[in-house]
């Protein structure tokens, strides 16, 4: 009896065994199967997410290149199968444009490096496309131009004609809006090379290389705006704010005692329109001061059509580099009378303005009979008359005319007053081979 009942609890021993050995088979083959359902899924999403970040990341792209904008200028909110985020790289022209696509706890991330087509911007402190003439006693702190050995190729005053100094110009390392000496990227005071550096002179044969004279084949609108002169309706339409002139008929003189009637175009009260710019951005900084949360609306660019005298213009010695302005004044005559501080880019356009029509800006200018002892009238489009003290940059856009300042004018460079390379102007072009899939 023993016997049989011990052959009995051996037989189901030996039944349990096997059942929790076949147990185990199917528990395993189950975990197998399980596996690779995940895993199957896991490829699946994976793939999915990739083709949700590359789809993503070629609305973007699209975008971009369809609209010329700098990456982090787009609303991206159209782009809905990823977040689409855009930054610049830090002290570089080159922009990072991320696609990220997610599901649960996965994720799937593209990127594309883009660049900007216009990184050349304003190369000297003052630069004209015709003559230009310094009439009394100036300084100018230049562009401070590529580091060679210890020191910087600087650049003060380029122009496309003649160089005139009837007085005396300094040229001097780079100085601050606060009289200090400007510290480069490395810390250390930024110095001209001597090559670059012409101090103190009265006439062409003083000059070294950081004044530039008969630059052949210039084109300042294309190193400030990105495209050629020809097409600068593209970069106006760009612009922030809009000023044209008044439609004003002028009689010019014609002939032996005769006149005849030519229509100009003419701001009144064209000081008044720029403060007007400069202090809606002044209102608006101190907004974003008192709440760090706000994003600035500022308006950068002004373009005005027609002659504008710039006296009165309301900055004061120093300003933040936001509060700068670049002020496009085309087919116009330029004049300021007295003292003035100004920050940013003044760019005189001549483009199609004729000679009567130049004539007839001066008969309407209260200067005419100060700056006819100077210059020729049918031949000066710029004419500054008084005590300047600018930060930013001077671009004459004049060829074959002269453009004249007399006083005592000390325009600086300023980058961050001019800094094209993060400007809106210039087409987006990608880095070829840096499409990256993370």
């Amino acid at each position: 009896m023993n016997m049989k009942r011990e052959q009995g609890f051996s037989t189901l021993l030996i039944t349990v065994v096997i059942s929790l050995i076949m147990a185990l088979y199917v528990f395993s083959l189950l975990s197998v199967e399980l596996f690779n359902s995940k895993k199957t899924q896991n490829i699946i999403i994976s793939q999915e997410l990739k083709s949700m970040s590359a789809s993503g990341l070629q609305c973007a792209v699209d975008i971009i290149l369809r609209s010329g904008q700098k990456p982090t200028s787009i609303n991206y909110t159209t782009c809905v199968d990823s977040v689409i985020t855009a930054i610049q790289i830090p002290a570089t022209s080159t922009y990072k444009v991320t696609s990220t696509a997610t599901a649960d706890d996965a994720e799937s991330t593209m990127s594309q490096l883009f660049t900007s087509s216009s990184m050349n911007g304003v190369q000297a402190a003052f630069s004209s496309s015709g003559t230009i003439s310094f009439e009394g006693s100036h300084e100018i702190d230049p562009f401070e131009g590529d580091r060679v050995g210890t020191g910087y190729n600087c650049i003060a005053i380029r122009s496309g004609g003649k160089v005139l100094v009837n007085g005396t110009l300094v040229t001097r390392s780079p100085l601050d809006q606060y009289g200090h000496a400007k510290i480069g990227q490395d810390g250390k005071t930024i110095t001209c090379n001597s090559s670059h550096l012409s101090g103190s002179v009265k006439s062409s044969a003083d000059f070294k290389s950081d004044i530039i004279e008969n630059i052949k084949d210039m084109d300042l609108f294309k190193e400030n705006f990105a495209v050629d002169r020809d097409s600068w309706a593209d970069a106006k339409s760009l612009f922030d704010v809009f000023i044209t002139g008044s439609k004003t008929k002028v009689e010019i003189p014609s002939g032996k005692n005769g006149t005849k009637t030519v229509e100009i175009l003419l701001v009144n009260n064209c000081s008044k329109e720029i403060n007007k710019v400069v202090e809606h951005n002044r209102s608006e900084l101190k907004k974003s001061e008192t709440d760090k949360s706000y994003e600035p609306k500022l308006k950068k660019y002004i373009w005005i059509t027609g002659s504008c005298d710039m006296t009165g213009v309301d900055y004061s010695r120093a300003e933040k580099s936001e509060a700068s302005v670049t002020v496009v004044v085309k087919d116009g005559l330029i004049t300021t009378n007295g003292n003035m501080y100004f920050h940013g880019n003044v760019y005189l356009f001549d483009y199609a303005m004729t000679n009567d029509q130049l004539l007839a800006a001066w008969e309407k200018s209260s200067l005419k009979s100060i700056a006819e002892s100077f210059v020729s009238l049918v031949n000066a489009p710029f004419f500054f008359n008084g005590s300047f003290e600018t930060r930013g940059a001077f671009n004459l856009d004049s060829p074959n005319r002269k453009c004249s300042v007399r006083g005592s004018f000390k325009p600086g460079y300023s980058k961050g007053k001019v800094d094209y390379e993060e400007s809106r102007f210039g087409k987006t072009v990608m880095l070829e081979g840096s499409w990256h899939d993370f």
